[in-house]
């Protein structure tokens, strides 16, 4: 009934990126640079490339390195020139066997993400199960007392969800496809499963548990996420439907939901480019205003001023048709309605 969560591990492979001539190397790229604990690749990316989803062209011409999709804490990197071609190449720290290689993005903000999820169909939202209460009628439920749900339930571990806002999107002429946004709230353990209803504990809360938060099975947290920024596919476009809590604008580090998923072509560690569409003037010569600020809405637009990027986003989770993405790079508030397009290669 309800989707799996997949355990992702994205290895990339080094053909169809754009040739290491020409990319662009940042002013300050360091000569070595040692890898930190805590360190990203979008991170280190950011210290050599203007542009970080250009990573793995550095690697291209460096035959030496066996595996470029791992690099780990304690590794040097270092920065030379073959035949005028920026190179990166790197020396072992040293790997010991509880060593982890550095992943795409921050871990710690893309756990909750990646572990549980934050999306749901509709279909599958309205046959979940939901919290009653408890037995003596509390309007919030805590560790100290047992609570019900509205069916009876097999699994022994459940995470508890509060539904935040809906995403929609036209698939069709009369095919529109929702899902809804979760936020967990709280974790519990099955204690009796009655005729039409369950008896659980709560074991763990994030928050207050109300009536009518719903209830999906814990499915573990997931392990071997390594995310490797890459342009999403020529021709992808879509926009930013929103924030995933419902919030209007959304800054670096945030996380929006993207019309574009699985069935476009897109999937995680692609990166996108949020689009700022220039400006339209309506009138005429020596009389030209912005199209807000003319009266007639009928009348022609005159000159629309070229678009500009605003920001950059990574996909970290995909569905068929949505993806979830964080903002790696803004230069402004983004918000709903704003275009997205694959990031220039």
């Amino acid at each position: 009934m309800f989707k799996k969560l997949i355990i992702l591990c994205l290895t990339m492979g080094l053909s169809g990126f754009v040739a290491a001539d020409s990319v662009r190397l940042s002013a300050d790229a360091p000569e070595t640079y040692v890898v930190k604990k805590g360190d990203t690749l979008w991170d280190i990316a950011g210290l050599y490339l203007e542009k970080p989803w250009h990573w793995p062209t550095l690697w291209q011409h460096n035959p030496a390195i066996k595996n470029p999709h791992l690099i780990y804490p304690g590794d040097m990197l270092s920065l030379s020139w073959i035949d005028g071609k920026p190179v990166l190449s790197y020396t072992s720290g040293g790997v010991t066997t509880d060593s982890a290689p550095i992943n795409g993005a921050s871990t710690a903000l893309l756990r909750q993400y990646l572990t549980y999820d934050s999306l749901i169909a509709e279909q599958d939202y309205r046959l979940a199960p939901r919290v009653l209460g408890t037995g003596e009628g509390w309007s919030y439920i805590s560790t100290r007392t047992p609570f019900f749900v509205d069916m009876p339930l097999e699994n022994q571990d459940w995470y508890i969800y509060r539904p935040i806002t809906h995403f929609d999107r036209e698939v069709g002429e009369d095919d529109v496809v929702r899902m809804i946004s979760l936020k967990k709230v709280g974790e519990a353990k099955l204690v009796r499963a009655l005729e039409e209803i369950s008896e659980l504990k709560l074991v763990k809360q994030n928050q207050e548990i109300k009536p009518n938060d719903i209830m999906l099975p814990a499915l573990g947290a997931k392990t071997g996420e390594i995310f490797h920024p890459q342009p999403a596919p020529s021709g992808i476009s879509g926009k930013v439907i929103g924030h995933l809590y419902g919030s209007n604008y959304v800054g670096l580090r945030q996380i929006v939901v993207v019309d574009r998923g699985e069935a476009d072509g897109l999937d995680e560690g692609h990166t996108l480019s949020v689009i700022m569409p220039g400006a339209a003037l309506k009138g005429v010569k020596g009389d030209m205003r912005y199209d807000s600020d003319v009266d007639n809405a009928a009348d022609p637009v005159q000159f629309n001023l070229p678009s500009r990027s605003a920001g950059t986003l990574l996909v970290i989770r995909s569905y068929p048709q949505f993806s979830l993405a964080m903002v790696v790079d803004a230069e402004q508030p983004l918000k709903a309605d704003m275009p997205v397009m694959a990031a220039e290669g």
